[in-house]
């Protein structure tokens, strides 16, 4: 998306501009409400609509915000918010952005054991795809949490945290989901995430399920931006 965007900018105003994203995401996952920086003196026309008419059909920019010259979209970050979608029943209007999941009589109260206990966590250098690449694992959640839709086909994780270690989510949800189709037990949850166990499988979520829906910064207040896949 950065190169995208990169590109269209310097078609637009004839010259080149370093964007910066608040972060970085895995090859298919998606993104509700994304901020990127860059230098830029100001226009003479209206930059969103010029901008959009540029980009491709899955990217679209809302708003440019002035702000102060210090500003940086990733490291002035406050608090991320994910959310990952699980649908249990075929669907090819949700298939892009959830993932679908044979998962049949979930036990709901060991999925809030298995949340009470990556709330207590600080450490997630084994809830970590690269934990060698990174100076600091340490990273605890200021909430993590799930909801179910009505008929009970849908169910929806959201974790928030002042950032979030390489698909440290898609990792939390496959362990959880194993926890609750009774494939491990709590107890093992726990060993595995703490790295006095390995799994044996994979223990990575698709990506398709995974969305950044917010990003907080201590100077800017913007509403999150609703998609597809609510309720």
């Amino acid at each position: 998306m950065q190169q995208v965007l990169e590109d269209c900018m310097c078609c637009m105003t004839s010259q080149n501009r370093a964007i910066i994203g608040c972060g970085r995401t895995d090859a298919g996952v998606h993104a509700r409400q994304y901020f990127a920086h860059m230098d830029h003196p100001g226009f003479d026309f209206d930059p969103v609509d010029r901008l959009n008419r540029m980009l491709p059909d899955d990217v679209t920019v809302f708003e440019f915000i002035p702000l102060h010259d210090r500003a940086h979209s990733r490291f002035d970050a406050i608090q991320r918010t994910y959310q990952y979608h699980i649908h249990l029943s075929r669907d090819p209007f949700l298939a892009p952005y959830s993932t679908y999941m044979e998962w049949a009589s979930p036990d709901f109260g060991l999925l809030d054991r298995g949340l009470e206990f990556l709330l207590g966590l600080e450490d997630f250098r084994h809830v970590c795809l690269t934990p060698d690449r990174t100076n600091n694992t340490i990273c605890p959640l200021n909430s993590a949490g799930f909801t179910v839709s009505t008929d009970g086909r849908r169910v929806v994780f959201t974790f928030s945290a002042a950032r979030f270690l390489k698909s440290m989510i898609r990792i939390m949800v496959a362990r959880l989901i194993e926890l609750a189709m009774g494939k491990i037990s709590l107890s093992q949850f726990e060993d595995i995430n703490t790295g006095n166990a390995r799994l044996k499988y994979s223990t990575i979520a698709y990506p398709q399920g995974l969305h950044l829906v917010s990003v907080q910064y201590p100077y800017l207040d913007r509403p999150l931006i609703s998609g597809v896949g609510q309720f």
